[in-house]
């Protein structure tokens, strides 16, 4: 071992020994460059911590099942039942005899840096024991999900039976099941289900930043928590627009019993000390749609600041933004140097290399600037650079300003699949409070007419259709997770005959070549409905929607179509722009291949 390790350090001696004058050099072109970088950052005292999703679960009741329910006896339909006597819900044991209605289990995982207000999504079992034979149609009614643990898991040393043990109350769920999406009509898709969306949070999950063993100090951990808020306040008045979310949705039901504790920070504040260990962080509204590029660019904000070194930081920064090889790397960290670095970050903007208007435009519209944005967009547009597609979206979403929109609303009618519909999807996120089911209900409640933006409607209370950038190249759209929504993009969009299709298990779709109606027939237990309607795949799904069809069906609907060819236009589904990771980027920009990238 010593004698391989002497002789490789002869080896070393050699090659140092062989350096020539540029090599020398660019050595110490390297050593002042990583003198200039020195400085004292957040990210050299924390750790991040907090960063795995939360299970919380409960039980609730699915009404409106039309014969198909079941609620077994045993300890959940104990506690069901006691949660609507406490509910004022009268005779709660008739209902859950009831077999239009049934005992089920609620799931939802809610993510890292989740804010109070925001919307989760939500799976639906049966619990042990249920004899339900579908869950198609049904309506969870408002439950709460909780933490769980057990009395072994708080004190292994417990010797008493390990019971399950409720914690608080983090969420609060209801809303249209989803059944069937996978494989309608297959037994085992139709006893379980799932609502997109279909909880609120009732409290924010922070990320926490632990600081490193010799750092845990009141000082130190007050420290980063002021230079986070120095540097990022968070807008109370766009913050307004998540907790819209849990007012739309808490519409109408008893709001007494809600966690009504304050945030655990001041109104503006996004870092708070906790202890001498610990720093509570909030993502700032900015970077909600990104917040692992907050969590990178809050730690590489500079704890303390000496100007002369600062200002070497800052020259050499400016320098490395320039160079491809360098850029992302420099940009994040002039992000973190908050708005003062904007003027240098324009500098970017006038660059050759596509890679470095990237990091540019980029950094900048999170520091809040519309100056990168048409940047942005651009690169968003180029087929060849597909892969920051992604990022340009996100940071246009988040700046949530007039230039923002115009230019998504641009790329609606752009000829590119992947494009169009990440636009529409950047679009839908700045207007999410619209498309709730609880804006809907209450709507239809006050009968209250009322203009949904996107070109959108809701059909059968169950899925959203859109129509969008009339005169542009026909596309159907539609996604098989996170949102029940088809998108029609351009005019005219027709089945072609001939059209003869089992959708779900239910539904017919049928139309002779050169017809110019379409039939669709429903077939259940009760008999036969049947209606016409034009050869328009908006009249389609509007007709199936109005004989009780769901999402499900849809989805079938344009799956068989797009196999078949029975659409005058493409079809896509789930076609959004992929992410790559931060560190891909900036390996691209250290590709020789891609140092030349040019205008």
């Amino acid at each position: 071992m010593k004698r391989c390790f002497w002789a490789a350090s002869f080896i070393a001696l050699g090659l140092a020994g062989c350096l020539g004058p540029q090599a020398r050099m660019q050595s110490s072109e390297e050593s002042e460059r990583e003198k200039d970088l020195e400085t004292h950052t957040v990210g050299s005292v924390t750790d991040v911590a907090n960063v795995v999703s939360a299970n919380v679960g409960g039980y609730g009741i699915v009404t409106n099942l039309n014969g198909t329910g079941h609620s077994p006896p045993g300890s959940y339909r104990t506690m069901l039942e006691k949660y609507l006597r406490q509910n004022r819900i009268e005779n709660p044991k008739a209902l859950l005899d009831s077999p239009d209605n049934a005992l089920v289990l609620v799931s939802a995982f809610i993510p890292p840096g989740a804010r109070k207000g925001e919307l989760i999504d939500v799976e639906i079992t049966l619990p042990p024991g249920s004899k339900a034979t579908s869950l198609h149609g049904g309506y969870l009614q408002l439950c709460e999900l909780r933490d769980f643990n057990t009395t072994h898991g708080v004190n292994p040393d417990y010797q008493g039976a390990d019971r399950m043990l409720m914690g608080h109350v983090h969420a609060k769920a209801k809303g249209n099941l989803l059944v069937g999406l996978s494989a309608p009509g297959e037994p085992a898709e139709m006893r379980r289900g799932r609502i997109w969306q279909g909880a609120v949070c009732l409290d924010s999950r922070p990320f926490y930043l632990v600081l490193k063993k010799d750092d845990q100090s009141a000082r130190v951990a007050n420290a980063v928590a002021e230079r986070i808020n120095f540097m990022f306040r968070d807008d109370p008045r766009k913050q307004q627009a998540i907790m819209q979310n849990r007012d739309l949705f808490l519409l109408g039901e008893v709001t007494g019993q809600l966690n009504n504790t304050q945030e655990p920070m001041a109104t503006g504040e996004v870092a708070k000390a906790l202890n001498k260990e610990i720093i509570n962080v909030r993502v700032p509204y900015a970077y909600r749609f990104n917040p692992e590029r907050y969590l990178r660019v809050a730690r590489l904000m500079p704890l303390r600041e000496v100007p002369e070194q600062q200002a070497r930081y800052r020259k050499r920064l400016q320098k490395m933004l320039l160079d491809p090889a360098d850029t992302i790397r420099a940009a994040l960290r002039l992000e973190a140097l908050g708005k003062e670095s904007i003027p240098a970050l324009k500098t970017g903007l006038a660059s050759d290399h596509a890679l470095v208007r990237f990091a540019s435009a980029e950094a900048l519209t999170y520091l809040g600037s519309t100056a990168g944005v048409h940047e942005l967009a651009e690169l968003a547009k180029d087929r060849e650079r597909v892969e920051w597609r992604n990022f340009c979206l996100l940071a246009i979403a988040g700046l949530d300003e007039s230039v923002c929109r115009s230019k998504l609303e641009e790329m609606l009618s752009f000829d590119d699949i992947e494009l169009r519909c990440g636009a529409f999807v950047a679009l839908r996120r700045l207007q999410d409070s619209y498309f709730t089911e609880n804006y809907y209900q209450e709507c239809l409640r006050k009968k209250v007419k009322y203009t949904l933006p996107l070109g959108a409607e809701r059909l059968g209370g169950t899925f959203w259709l859109h129509h969008l950038a009339s005169g542009s190249p026909k596309l159907a759209y539609f996604a098989v997770e996170r949102r029940s929504e088809v998108v029609l993009f351009g005019d005219d969009i027709q089945l072609v005959t001939p059209v003869k299709l089992l959708v779900g298990p239910e539904f017919t779709v049928t139309a002779e070549a050169g017809d110019d109606r379409v039939t669709v027939s429903r077939i259940t237990t009760e008999g036969m409905q049947q209606r016409q309607c034009a050869l328009h795949l908006d009249e389609v799904l509007r007709t199936i929607a109005a004989m009780g069809g769901q999402y499900p069906e849809a989805v079938d609907l344009l799956r068989k179509l797009d196999d078949r060819r029975g659409l005058n236009c493409r079809i896509g589904v789930n076609c959004l722009p992929h992410a790559v990771s931060v560190d891909a980027l900036a390996e691209e920009g250290r590709n020789p291949s891609h140092l030349n990238a040019s205008r």
